[in-house]
């Protein structure tokens, strides 16, 4: 690092060689007026290379110093010293000549113009490679259906809020400050990580090390946050001088295009970042994502991967930024640029430009996940969404959503249902629940605690929402075995009608709406919604009954009706009942009573 920076502090001497030949003729004052501007150069490169830690490779030195270079040439032609050294007689001579602009400021001036067509013009021209980079394939098959387990229930708000309560039990926390959240999957479990860093040099100068980590479960609003303290991290972003993160591995690392860093606690719980490394094929436009570099945030040691061969405890090997990118450019370029701007025609693009959600997919991998719009358009519908594997690269633009409620139709959604409560949805994601695209839409209230968690279907807005997550679930079934039926929904096939007959031996009241039984002869628990089928609440330990159920293929049946024979064999079914004169005699006793009060 140290040797480019002196070396790129010639960008800033004199650079035309007739000018050396004439100077060296003068002597000490030219050497001396040279050595002035190298200076200049070197707290330029210092503070280039140094500070701003470009990458050391031909585009990355071109694209900072080539500006450099550029404006020297066109002022050094302008003012040039050399013109000081000829004598009165050539200076005469060449009046004319030195009233035009000399050939060493038009050389500049071309190379500035090259430098800026580079970077504001050329990316247009490859708009078409652009949309192609990320290899993303169109899909219109439906994604895997997920379990309750993949499920994330737990918004961001919420765990920064659960994080910061335990961030004041640090010692000297005011030394630190909470890092930047991120959906990490540690030991099969789904966690909101967040890094404690510096809050200042002064402090960093002061303590020792970063004193952990805090984790908070992503997967039940109800856990304690931990503070994991037994590592004492040096290597963090927010760390200075060779002890900064970046500047650690661009020391290593001169010429790899770093995109960004992400913190990776293995199943262990020992604290590492993964920095995301590109290429570029298109001068400085479109990183193509090449590989993670590993940095053990304690001894700052360090190893190169490429991309999807790195350890599989490193959820984000790819950059956010770079995952929506690729889905940005798939979706306004994938036509053309002039498509883009007149036509239109097949463009889309993402409902935000300034994240992703990372959501885990149904084969336990890391996914970026975003849903597209047409453009231009406050619409509540998507057109379909891209999900992007985060730690292969993978990526697949799913086509089969079209016309479903995107995130912000879903959070309008929830928001009305609790606008009494005055509480609010916020972070949707999308998954697959029962072969059913579904919205799981975290509700907080006004102070951001968490609420409820709703669960919304994306194709027809219907929501179901619970205290916690197995409540949401076993609400959602009861809405997709029930409501969503009676409308005429077809549930898919993995909710597979059945009946199931046996004795009851336990029951058991979830709530006031839900109650769950067991029968002998049947593994799995009946699930009963009380406001659909009303006389479940007679049902006693004993009883023989014959139900119909939603199979979905987890260890909850949902009940669609059922008939206890128990009771039919002793006093028979309820229609059998002879109410009518007693209705018609309580209709006849009511007329003498409405005439005598007229």
């Amino acid at each position: 690092m140290f040797s480019w920076i002196f070396i790129m502090a010639l960008s800033c001497i004199e650079l035309n060689p007739q000018v050396w030949v004439k100077g060296m003729k003068r002597g000490r004052r030219f050497f001396i007026v040279q050595l002035g501007r190298y200076v200049i150069g070197l707290l330029l490169s210092f503070i280039i290379i140094y500070f701003l830690l470009i990458d050391i490779s031909i585009t990355g030195l071109m694209n900072t110093f080539g500006f450099i270079v550029a404006i020297n040439l066109m002022i050094s032609g302008l003012f040039h010293p050399a013109n000081r050294t000829d004598s009165k007689e050539e200076q005469l001579k060449n009046k004319k000549k030195t009233k035009r602009v000399p050939l060493q400021s038009g050389i500049g001036f071309l190379f500035l113009i090259v430098l800026l067509f580079l970077n504001l013009v050329y990316p247009f021209t490859v708009t078409k490679d652009l949309a192609e980079m990320g290899e993303i394939e169109t899909s219109t098959e439906p994604i895997e259906s997920v379990t309750e387990e993949a499920v994330r229930s737990v918004p961001h708000t919420y765990a920064r809020y659960k994080s910061e309560i335990v961030f004041g039990n640090i010692d000297n926390y005011s030394f630190y400050e909470l890092g930047e959240s991120s959906i990490q999957k540690i030991d099969d479990e789904l966690f909101w990580v967040t890094p404690i860093e510096y809050a200042s040099v002064w402090r960093w100068w002061r303590a020792d090390s970063v004193p952990g980590y805090i984790k908070v479960s992503a997967e039940n609003p109800n856990a304690e946050a931990q503070l994991v303290d037994d590592y004492e991290m040096k290597y963090v972003p927010s760390a200075f001088l060779n002890e900064n993160l970046e500047r650690h591995v661009r020391q290593k690392y001169e010429d790899v295009i770093l995109m960004g860093a992400s913190f990776e606690p293995n199943d262990d719980g020992k604290p590492y970042y993964a920095y995301s490394y590109a290429y570029y094929n298109h001068y400085r436009a479109g990183p193509d994502a090449d590989g993670v570099i590993l940095v053990d945030a304690e001894t700052g040691e360090m190893e190169k991967y490429d991309l999807g061969e790195q350890p599989e405890f490193v959820d984000n090997a790819i950059d956010y930024r770079m995952a929506l990118d690729y889905a940005n450019w798939f979706g306004k370029y994938s036509n053309g640029l002039l498509n883009s701007i007149f036509a239109k025609e097949g463009v889309h693009e993402p409902t935000s430009d300034e994240e992703m959600i990372g959501v885990l997919g149904p084969d336990n991998d890391m996914y970026w996940m975003i849903d597209h719009m047409r453009p231009n358009q406050d619409s509540n519908t998507m057109v379909g969404f891209t999900m992007v594997n985060a730690q292969t690269g993978e990526a697949t633009y799913y086509t089969g959503s079209s016309g479903l409620l995107n995130a912000g139709g879903a959070r309008e959604v929830v928001n009305k249902s609790f606008q009494r409560e005055q509480w609010s949805g916020t972070q949707p994601v999308l998954y697959s629940v029962y072969d059913s695209y579904t919205w799981v839409v975290p509700v907080v209230d006004q102070n951001g605690l968490m609420r409820e968690i709703a669960m919304v279907h994306a194709d027809t807005g219907t929501i179901a929402h619970g205290s916690t997550r197995e409540e949401a679930f076993s609400s959602y079934r009861q809405t997709l075995a029930n409501e969503l039926d009676t409308d005429d929904y077809t549930p898919t096939d993995i909710l597979e009608e059945e009946t199931v007959e046996g004795t009851v031996y336990r029951v058991s009241n979830i709530n006031d709406q839900v109650i769950q039984v067991l029968i002998s002869g049947e593994s799995r628990v009946l699930e009963f919604d009380v406001t659909n089928i009303a006389d479940v609440v007679f049902l006693r330990e004993g009883d023989e009954i014959e139900a119909d159920v939603v199979d979905t293929e987890e260890n909850v049946l949902n009940v669609i009706d059922y008939t206890n024979v128990t009771i039919e064999d002793e006093f028979g079914g309820v229609e059998q009942f002879d109410i009518e004169n007693e209705t018609e005699n309580n209709s006849e006793s009511d007329e003498p009573v409405e005439n005598e009060s007229e």
